[in-house]
């Protein structure tokens, strides 16, 4: 079983600082760089040029690679964080345990006994009434698997209803 650090090891790539500034690294370690170039990357939208320019996709080959690992290993994170835990951290698999339930509260007053009502038709009963359901000993939600199972005599039947 792993642990999760509580802060991350890395650092932004970069920040952005004043017009027309060279780059440099700033006191608390991080790189700041041109406003200019700022909005220039983060204008960035298609990395076609990048492949379609040889001399620049050779000299950057490699770190092109390495982004699309990493782009995989963040995709896979993402799927099992949202398959282990869910998409809402309130409800997710691994909240901590359940507080002491708080005290009850005093009994209300009794209400008044509402009338009687009318009666209901007569069911249908014996050979003519519906014999289809005779059979059946449970019909349960099994919350695990995500399945309805019914037993119908001895045998389970499991069904996974569409979303």
């Amino acid at each position: 079983m792993a642990n999760i650090n509580e802060n991350i090891r890395g650092k932004k790539l970069y920040k952005e600082g004043s017009e027309g500034q060279e780059a440099s690294k700033n006191t608390a370690g991080e790189i700041v760089i041109s406003k200019e170039k700022s909005e220039e990357l983060n204008a960035l939208d298609d990395i076609s040029d990048l492949f379609n320019d040889n001399a620049v996709y050779q000299t950057n080959k490699f770190l092109l690679k390495q982004v699309e690992d990493l782009r995989q290993d963040v995709e896979e994170l993402h799927t099992f964080i949202k398959d282990a835990f869910g998409k809402d951290s309130s409800t997710a698999a691994s909240q901590g345990t359940k507080g002491d339930t708080g005290n009850t509260g005093p009994q209300g007053p009794q209400g008044n006994t509402g009338e009687t009502g009318p009666a209901g038709a007569d069911g249908k009963n014996g050979t003519n009434g519906n014999s289809h359901l005779d059979n059946i000993k449970s019909i349960t939600f099994n919350e695990k698997s995500g399945q309805l199972q019914i037993t119908i005599g001895d045998a389970i039947y499991n069904f996974t209803p569409a979303k």
